[in-house]
């Protein structure tokens, strides 16, 4: 950072955070409530300790923004309509505005019908699926979202990319102060660590990912902008799994699938879809009898014997909601690989950030 002072690392609260997406959002024109919703899903990513979906993405999505190749103004559309289906046109927008507005019809319909589907086409990168999942469980459903990606995987024994690493999230309600929550790629490892581990020069494990000839690679540039290939998540069921999550995103929605998704680094609209799924847990069981029911799992759950060195298992989503309560508390920590693009983003658009970041702004503007 020329003529600015380093520092290591900042802590903001999450409404300071927030505010700096949605500055950097309405610089390029993105609608208020678009950039409110786009700036709580990624600051959310961050909250629960996803630093790959938090505020790190800002300054892609806000240069694709300026690119063209992701649509500022966008508003998703019901383009098929039923009584607990539908599907979404996501007209090229930020994937968080569409992943929001669907899963919330999927809400609404489950709370009408029992069950609520949504299919989204022509959408982005929408981040994190617990996000869409647990927002699901805070409304009293059993929450499913899952999304397609550019391809990152090749079929076993394979040597090109043919499938993404498509996520898949679900999330229920429980009786323990946070919702039960799995979240998890359909690779050993997310694609953006390994972009990380790139730009800073770290060698990658052995299992997570090939070179382009399909041997283990320590190179982390040789597994991804290489041309490599990402281990898929238990081999063949890794697969497969990214497969199914195409077929429910891409192909229900009439969208793009496959090779036909484009990576974030890559120019022209990425073409992702989304699925999106809403069970109504009273439509079973009074909620309730649901949370004891989760309670008297998680009991045998946590009373598991544990290995030397282990103090107790924990449930899925329990470490991120831990992560939550502190950084609630606390402050988010950014480090300075993620605060200072959006430093120099901020500058060169003209944007004056919060405190503090406002303050390294303008020690920047003094020497």
């Amino acid at each position: 950072m020329r003529g600015r002072r380093a520092v290591a690392e900042i802590q903001l609260a999450r409404e300071t955070a927030e505010e700096v997406a949605r500055r950097l959002f309405h610089v390029v024109e993105v609608p208020e409530a678009a950039s409110r919703t786009a700036a709580r899903h990624l600051v959310e990513a961050d909250l629960r300790g996803v630093e790959t979906h938090g505020l790190v993405r800002l300054p892609l999505y806000v240069n694709r923004i300026r690119a063209g190749y992701l649509n500022a103004k966008a508003e998703p559309e019901i383009v098929e309509d039923g009584p607990a289906t539908a599907v979404v046109d996501g007209h090229h927008g930020l994937g968080q505005v569409n992943g929001d507005f669907a899963m919330r019809l999927a809400v609404e319909k489950a709370r009408e019908i029992g069950v609520g589907a949504v299919a989204v086409r022509n959408s982005s990168h929408f981040g994190a699926a617990a996000s869409y999942a647990i927002l699901a469980a805070d409304s009293g459903c059993l929450g499913l979202a899952t999304t397609n990606s550019a391809p990152l995987l090749a079929p076993v024994g394979g040597l090109e990319r043919r499938v993404g690493n498509n996520p898949l999230a679900i999330a229920a309600p429980s009786g323990e102060g946070f919702p039960v929550v799995l979240d998890i790629a359909m690779s050993a490892v997310a694609a953006w660590r390994i972009r990380m581990a790139t730009e800073r020069g770290e060698k990658i494990p052995p299992d997570w990912a090939f070179d382009k000839r399909g041997e283990p690679t320590t190179d982390a540039y040789a597994a991804f902008q290489g041309g490599g290939l990402l281990r898929p998540l238990g081999d063949h069921k890794g697969v497969g799994l990214a497969l199914m999550m195409d077929v429910l995103s891409g192909i229900l929605s009439g969208g793009g699938f496959g090779t036909g998704v484009r990576r974030l680094d890559q120019p022209g609209y990425l073409n992702t879809s989304h699925f999106f799924l809403a069970i109504n847990i009273s439509r079973f069981m009074e909620p309730e009898t649901f949370t004891a029911r989760m309670s008297e799992l998680a009991r045998e759950f946590y009373n598991t014997p544990t290995r030397e060195g282990v103090e107790k298992v924990l449930l899925p989503g329990e470490l991120e909601a831990r992560i939550q309560a502190r950084r609630m508390k606390h402050g988010i920590p950014y480090r300075l690989q993620i605060y200072e693009p959006i430093l120099e983003l901020a500058g060169e658009l003209g944007v004056k950030l919060p405190i503090p970041l406002a303050d390294l702004q303008e020690g920047a503007r003094r020497t």
